[in-house]
């Protein structure tokens, strides 16, 4: 991502430059859609989180230190915050079944508990959806931790400037939150949820 243009910053800070505001943006957009998509599993609440980000990012945008980190650096530790917050504000943390998987989920499943060694071939959409319910069964901030370390493959120094957690509190959060999936994983095993 090209530097953002300083002048469209000031520009927008000194009189609410609307053209200033719109190519900040245009700049931005790429990162916080990026960030959200990899974090939200949900399509249809992407638009929704993007405008959420802004609005944040636009409020906030006149105590931003430019001596400290980069502007875009501030804005990703924004949408990791809106996305955070929004895992937070939900009502439950499923539990997920046998049952609550689809047939391709479930195969793939078997597939991964059968092979030898790790399947080189799957189905990424399935792979992908079974990886959000495993996610989505964990807290937001183990979840956020997880998908940073392991979908992003950020360093743990990188989640820590991001997440505002020591290097160490990121590495036990890890361990704890990989524990709580392998436990969420094993649940999912037909043989221990069928009916008796």
């Amino acid at each position: 991502m090209p530097p953002l243009p300083s002048e469209d910053i000031n520009a927008w800070l000194s009189g609410g430059d609307e053209g200033a505001a719109k190519r900040l943006m245009e700049a931005l957009h790429p990162r916080v859609a990026g960030i959200i998509r990899r974090h939200w599993s949900r399509p249809e609440e992407w638009d929704d989180l993007e405008q959420e980000v802004f609005l944040r990012v636009f409020q906030a945008l006149p105590s931003f230190r430019t001596d400290g980190a980069p502007l875009e650096h501030w804005v990703s530790r924004i949408t990791l915050n809106v996305c955070r917050k929004r895992w937070r504000s939900q009502s439950r943390r499923p539990e997920w079944r046998w049952a609550d998987l689809a047939e391709g989920e479930q195969q793939l499943y078997l597939d991964a508990r059968q092979a030898d060694e790790p399947l080189k071939e799957l189905d990424a959409r399935e792979a992908r959806s079974l990886m959000h319910k495993l996610l989505d069964s964990l807290s937001a901030d183990d979840r956020l931790i997880l998908s940073l370390l392991h979908l992003e493959e950020r360093t743990v120094e990188e989640i820590s400037s991001l997440t505002g957690l020591s290097p160490v509190a990121v590495r036990v959060r890890a361990f704890r939150a990989r524990k709580k999936m392998h436990e969420a994983l094993r649940k999912l095993d037909p043989g221990e949820n069928s009916p008796t």
